[in-house]
């Protein structure tokens, strides 16, 4: 961060961007990877896939079950106020892969971006709650995670699955790869 004498600003640094990926069955060949990279910039890593549908069935009928999820990091940082159109681009490409199913709209593909900065972990959403900030054309901001005292500290409302130790050590090396980048 940086401090401007003469305006007192403090500009923020820029954040690591991550897609949180959730996939139903028959979703293998969805092609939604060759649009990610060519929003967001080319993929740093991906987390180990883990079975969502044993953390909430929420998605289990509209994506058929199990639902399987990922994390995937993108290399460069990226400043923070760019969440709003990146959650609007993934809500696009959710809406090109869907498919009909039984006379309705079903996702083929879930994608949740957020971003990371040394000291939190924030997720993107399109749906309100009392503990989101609105950032602006239908998307709310949510603090998910914080870093504190070497590790991550969930809140009241942290998802069961950013609450669990795989995320927690996936986060906390794609943490220690940011930090060596903003050096």
């Amino acid at each position: 961060m940086s401090y401007d004498a003469d305006r007192g600003k403090v500009e923020p640094i820029h954040a690591k961007y991550f897609m949180a990926v959730m996939l139903g069955p028959g979703s293998e060949d969805c092609p939604f990877m060759v649009d990610l990279e060519a929003e967001l910039g080319p993929i740093e890593c991906r987390s180990p896939e883990y079975d969502f549908s044993s953390f909430s069935t929420y998605y289990d009928e509209e994506m058929g079950r199990p639902v399987r999820k990922h994390f995937l990091v993108f290399q460069e940082p990226k400043p923070m106020e760019r969440l709003i159109e990146t959650k609007l681009f993934a809500e696009r490409l959710q809406d090109r892969y869907a498919v009909v199913r039984e006379g309705s709209r079903a996702r083929r593909v879930n994608l949740d971006p957020g971003y990371r900065t040394p000291w939190s972990v924030v997720l993107s959403t399109v749906k309100n709650h009392a503990h989101r900030i609105y950032l602006g054309k239908g998307v709310f901001a949510e603090l998910t995670l914080i870093f504190r005292n070497g590790g991550y500290q969930p809140l009241p409302w942290t998802y069961p699955d950013y609450s669990s130790g795989p995320a927690h050590r996936f986060l906390s090396d794609v943490r220690s790869s940011y930090m060596r980048q903003l050096k």
